[in-house]
């Protein structure tokens, strides 16, 4: 989709408006709640979170009870009557705040639904299973129910250990292992490999539709090799994984890696990977390939601002114009923040990328 096609949609961004539902009532229409901001962040690493701040005279809507913790809250963004639902969470936190001068205020925020798998430690295991598996086993024993979409991962595992972890945690780290992305949206959870390699969701050009972009390119922790070592009790064999420049995923034709650039300069660059239990082959070479593809995609990280627009999220891929021939490519989005507030709507996110 094209800026124009986006603007078109939004009516060229006349009037950003918002819609705050908390447990099924719409908020403004039902209590004229006075709201001054609202903010709205995700990312690949970390729940997604809201952040609502309101005018409350006599603290009438801190003590009222229609903040309270827990509730559900969903949130939707746009203009006029386009508005897109950007999260559906609950709310954790209450922060009053009584100046000197001026009204008293309260924020309200909170976290997605995957919020609810950060509560709990545990020990366990589980044997002869796929970590995809694991993943939807957990999912069925969630308080909020949610959907689910996971991705079939290949390797039976004979053991996969949950050491004193939260739910989140442990399924973070089997997303990681597998290069995956592990996020709560709306009232699905997804376990997912990465989608760099599809279309870019839209374009934007600096000096008109691109208000700010502020990339690094960095090498300090490129490698051009993964060697991954470890133990096979059965046959009591040693296992190497290996994963070498050239094979990142969704890598740009024609572009150079940091690890094509950093074997040009100092040769062979490698990371060993000693403490990590693998038992075979198929576990070795996919840690490996994971771990470069985690150190590669941080070659270029940025920072850019444009006009509020519900389709940027974590996630997605965006094409970026106008910054010269080395940073204007395509990119993929960690990081998005939303905020409609008395400036008017904006959007920030942060992107990586793994070539020049």
């Amino acid at each position: 989709m094209t800026f124009e096609e986006i603007a078109k949609k939004y009516s060229s961004f006349y009037a950003p408006n918002y819609q705050i539902i908390i447990e099924g009532d719409d908020i403004l229409k039902k209590h004229f709640v006075e709201i001054i901001s609202v903010t709205f962040e995700d990312m690949l690493e970390g729940a997604d979170r809201f952040s609502i701040t309101i005018n409350d005279h006599g603290a009438r809507w801190l003590d009222s009870g229609l903040f309270e913790p827990g509730k559900k809250v969903e949130i939707k963004m746009g203009y006029l009557d386009r508005l897109t639902t950007m999260i559906v969470g609950e709310i954790i936190s209450l922060r009053p705040s009584f100046p000197a001068d001026g009204a008293p205020q309260l924020e309200i925020s909170g976290y997605d639904l995957s919020h609810q798998f950060t509560r709990v430690r545990k020990q366990r295991s589980f044997e002869n299973m796929r970590d995809s598996e694991v993943v939807e086993m957990i999912a069925g024993e969630a308080k909020h129910k949610l959907a689910t979409q996971i991705e079939r991962t290949e390797t039976i595992h004979p053991y996969i250990v949950q050491d004193r972890q939260t739910d989140y945690d442990f399924i973070s780290s089997l997303a990681g292992q597998n290069f995956f992305e592990f996020l709560v949206r709306e009232r699905a959870l997804y376990f997912q490999r990465t989608r760099r390699n599809r279309d870019a969701i839209m374009s934007l050009e600096y000096g008109s539709s691109l208000l700010s972009f502020n990339p690094e390119l960095n090498t300090a922790n490129q490698v051009s090799e993964v060697t991954v070592r470890g133990w096979n009790p059965r046959t009591k064999e040693g296992i190497i994984g290996r994963a070498r420049r050239g094979s990142e995923e969704a890598r740009e034709r024609g572009r150079r890696s940091g690890g094509d650039i950093v074997e040009g300069v100092y040769g062979t660059v490698e990371e060993r990977i000693l403490d990590r239990p693998v038992f075979t082959q198929q576990e070795a070479d996919n840690l490996a390939r994971s771990i470069l593809n985690r150190l590669s995609e941080g070659l270029i990280k940025g920072s850019a601002q444009c006009i509020g627009i519900p389709e940027i999220r974590a996630g997605g891929n965006i094409e970026l114009d106008g910054l010269g021939n080395k940073f204007s490519k395509k990119y993929y989005m960690e990081r998005t923040t939303h905020t409609i507030g008395g400036s008017g709507y904006t959007t920030t996110f942060n992107v990586k990328e793994n070539t020049i």
